[in-house]
């Protein structure tokens, strides 16, 4: 069985070309044949094992070494930091011992514009630079493409909110099974998903803008997982990280599972605690998750007024309200700041329009505010 996992139905054709395409086929062992491709999407409502007939959800929980080929599509974005890894390395015994993952990877500015996956990126990881030593097999396929495969050792298991939730979700469902409660897919799947974009792109501005060891990060916002992400990452420095969510039982679950872990302080306050912002003066505050981030903003610009704010919403940067920072953009689809005098490259036309339209479209955007 050979799957190719894409972010929705949308991109499927452009998705298939890249790897039918005779320019990726180094060892002639990857380049797949379209009618032997199951396609899975990241939002698709269909829980349901992979098939011809319909296209299911790529979080589908597949039994261990079941699958012979995983291909992930261009628009499913793997960026590089532990919550990727850790899906690749779930995704590695999914495999058959003899199986294969098939994923682009990009050259080395482009990979660290964006914040994806480039050759020495993917081997410094899951590296095997010579015959069978490492702790996995990274194959060079072609320009733009390698593979993972089964090697000697298995890679060792890194800090991230995915595996929580691929560990705690069966447990959560036999629970809800036993209690005759009714688990909500979507909600899961929305929570793991975006954790992965978004903990990516506020690294990516953490890395740019303070990286230091003193910095602290405040999450405000309905999705505790991503102040736990960003804790664990290996590619900033933090002093500590603070959550001011009202998901106790998420929050607390995630701080259980955690606490055996080596990371650093994550505090937790409620959102009415709001004004104890004043007194911890964080460096960096994201508000990504919430339907009401403008106003929380404003609210939090009165609180903590040197602090660097990560705010999605529509912002409207001519209110005076703003004057007082220097305000740019981030890409919500890839990590990078948008500029729209440079063209931000991707393999995939569709994507490639999309990142640069995203600057003068209505939709919500990523905005970053720093002090002047």
């Amino acid at each position: 069985m050979e799957l190719i996992f894409h972010k929705s139905e949308k991109y499927i054709e452009e998705d298939i070309f890249y790897y039918i395409s005779d320019q990726r086929d180094k060892h002639s062992m990857i380049k797949p044949k379209k009618e032997n491709l199951i396609c899975m999407t990241v939002d698709s409502k269909i829980f349901t094992a992979p098939n011809k007939k319909e296209i299911s959800n790529a979080f589908y929980p597949f039994k261990k070494n079941s699958i012979d080929k995983i291909y992930i599509g261009l628009s499913f974005p793997l960026f590089s930091n532990n919550w990727a890894a850790s899906y690749l390395r779930h995704l590695l015994k999914v495999i058959k011992k003899d199986g294969a993952i098939i994923l682009p990877v990009y050259p080395e500015e482009q990979a660290d514009e964006k914040g994806m996956w480039s050759r020495s990126f993917l081997e410094n990881i899951f590296t095997s630079r010579t015959g069978w030593t490492g702790t996995n097999n990274v194959w060079a396929e072609n320009d733009g493409v390698m593979s993972m495969r089964i090697g000697k050792n298995f890679p060792n298991k890194m800090n991230s909110t995915f595996n929580f939730f691929i560990e705690e979700i069966g447990n959560k469902y036999l629970r809800n099974q036993i209690d005759n409660k009714v688990i909500n897919e979507d909600e899961i799947i929305h929570k793991i998903w975006s954790t992965s974009r978004y903990s990516a792109i506020v690294e990516k501005i953490i890395r740019d803008n303070c990286n230091n060891k003193n910095t602290v990060f405040c999450d405000i916002g309905d999705n505790p997982s991503l102040s736990f992400e960003i804790n664990v990452s290996k590619y900033i420095k933090l002093k500590e990280t603070l959550a001011f969510t009202d998901d106790d039982e998420l929050f607390n679950d995630l701080n259980n599972y955690f606490m055996y872990r080596d990371i650093i302080s994550n505090k937790k306050y409620n959102m009415n605690d709001i004004k104890e912002l004043a007194r911890i003066k964080p460096n960096i505050i994201s508000i990504i998750y919430n339907e009401d981030n403008i106003a929380k903003l404003n609210d939090l610009i009165k609180i903590s007024p040197s602090s660097i704010f990560i705010v999605r919403g529509n912002l409207n940067t001519n209110d005076n309200t703003y004057k007082k920072y220097n305000i740019v953009n981030y890409s919500s689809i890839v990590a990078t700041k948008l500029n729209t005098e440079k063209v931000i490259n991707h393999y995939s036309d569709i994507i490639e329009s999309e990142i640069n339209n995203e600057f003068n479209s209505n939709q919500k955007k990523l905005y970053l505010l720093t002090p002047k």
